[in-house]
């Protein structure tokens, strides 16, 4: 189901995905990347399936840049 709604999205879309993660390989990460909706694909160290709780630290700096840059669309 969420490959059908990535190939249906029309805003740019940031994927950071745990290279630690448990239940999502990042294989699967890096298929999510291929989208053409997906303007930036981050693997991020170390983290597991929550980057947003393990590592805000590294999530919340690629979010604000994101939306800064889309902030006009």
């Amino acid at each position: 189901m969420f490959f059908h709604k990535m190939c249906i999205l029309q805003c740019p879309v940031l994927v950071a995905w745990g290279d630690k993660d448990p239940w999502e390989p990042i294989e699967l990460g890096r298929v999510y990347g291929k989208f053409d909706t997906v303007e930036d694909f981050v693997v991020l160290p170390n983290v597991g399936h929550c980057p947003q709780d393990e590592a805000p630290h590294l999530v919340n700096p690629l979010v604000e840049s994101f939306v800064a840059r889309h902030a006009n669309i």
